[in-house]
């Protein structure tokens, strides 16, 4: 691999011990996948920083690098942790508050903006060609297929060394030659209205290389992200080529074969079977913000719940970004009021909840996929708006 002057210095310990390991490490990486020189990123978001996922070892990655000099040298911003930052959630436990409290002093010591969201192109929306660093799947695969910039769906150590040294390796969807969509997918009609939670993750478990999405273009923004952090979740996609959203310039399409998703390929991935046109004496959480609430979904909600009063059957439990705890305290004390329950920073994939539920309602296919493997819990995938009929409705 061709290293400029600058980065054989960081490689010979001459920026220090942090920046040394971070760009070795980084080029380990770049040469087991052929890359040929490292590339300036613009922004980088570490994940895999909730210390209910990584633990003891993990901690102690991330100090080592803060009290060894490791500093961010360009943008950086942090996924989600494993507590609630407003400590008023009666769904989520706290009990690893001092551990992650370890980590977020770390991550902040070392120049990370403290966002704890999925969502990093709320905060800064990327721009078309620029390269990034970023882990957290739904984020990488939102990034590259709406706003057409450059990122591989990095692990959380790849993208604390990409904002410790400011590069990445130059391979994988930094290259257009890899940006190519093989599949065309195309939505059957009777499809259409089919959650897109559950099709998203018949796409990733099933389309294999790059697919090219038809029939959306009527798709909002939230269904948008649902669909493509589910395909993320259940898959290892990491861009869709969306014609008319996706911008041009930033791919290529070269079709191999094509497929056309029906009614039936969709049953398996919708989850367990519950009556949502009858009360149920079961234990139901209904849980939307996976990945987190964007401002309008969050006024989407209010709106919602303001029909029908309150939480009225289980429990409701919505995720978003800490900021939104002062920025929108309005629209918050109101959901509490009515019986919401909040939590900030955090979300059940990365975090511990304080009892077990029989169902977990939900119209995120990503939250289904994981709530399944990591608390074993039965899920079902609906809209939102059905979620919110099934736990405030009459």
């Amino acid at each position: 691999m061709y290293l400029t002057r600058e980065q054989e210095k960081m490689l010979n310990g001459e920026y220090g011990w942090a920046i040394a390991k971070a760009i070795e490490l980084i080029i380990r990486v770049g040469e087991a996948l052929g890359a040929d020189r490292l590339i300036q990123v613009k922004h980088a978001h570490v994940s895999g920083v909730s210390y209910s996922n990584i633990g003891k070892y993990g901690l102690e990655f991330i100090v080592d690098f803060y009290k060894r000099g490791g500093r961010a040298r360009v943008y950086t911003t942090i996924n989600p942790g494993c507590i609630d930052y407003s400590g008023f959630s009666t769904i989520i436990d706290n009990k690893y508050m001092s551990e992650q409290k370890v980590i977020d002093d770390a991550l902040i010591g070392m120049g990370f903006k403290p966002v704890f969201t999925c969502i990093p192109y709320y905060y800064r929306p990327p721009v078309q060609g620029e390269h990034l660093a970023w882990g957290e799947s739904s984020a990488v695969i939102y990034a590259n297929s709406i706003y057409g910039a450059l990122t591989n769906r990095e692990g959380g150590p790849i993208a604390l060394a990409a904002s410790i040294t400011g590069y990445t390796y130059n391979a994988g969807l930094h290259l257009l030659e890899n940006r190519v969509g093989r599949i065309i997918v195309k939505l059957d009609p009777v499809v259409k209205n089919t959650p897109m939670g559950a099709i998203g993750l018949f796409i990733g478990d099933v389309v294999k290389k790059t697919p090219v999405l038809h029939g959306l273009e009527n798709i909002d923004f939230s269904e948008l992200k649902i669909l493509l952090a589910s395909m993320a979740a259940s898959g290892s996609h990491a861009l869709a080529i969306i014609p008319g959203i996706t911008p041009e310039n930033t791919y290529r399409v070269e079709v191999e074969e094509e497929l056309t998703i029906e009614k039936q390929d969709l049953e398996k991935y919708m989850g367990e079977s519950l009556d949502l046109k009858h009360k149920s004496t079961s234990s139901v959480l209904g849980y939307l913000g996976c990945p987190h609430l964007h401002p309008l979904e969050l006024l989407q909600i209010v709106e919602l719940i303001r029909k029908y009063g309150r939480v009225r059957r289980g429990s409701l439990l919505l995720t978003l970004p800490p900021e939104y705890l002062d920025k929108y305290s309005f629209l918050i004390n109101e959901l509490r009021a009515r019986g919401v329950d909040i939590a900030a920073g955090t979300c059940p994939v990365v975090s511990v909840f304080k009892k077990k539920y029989d169902y977990v309602l939900t119209n995120s296919g990503k939250a289904a996929f994981y709530l399944r493997r990591i608390h074993g819990l039965k899920t079902i995938i609906t809209s939102l708006r059905e979620v919110i009929r099934y736990i405030c409705g009459y």
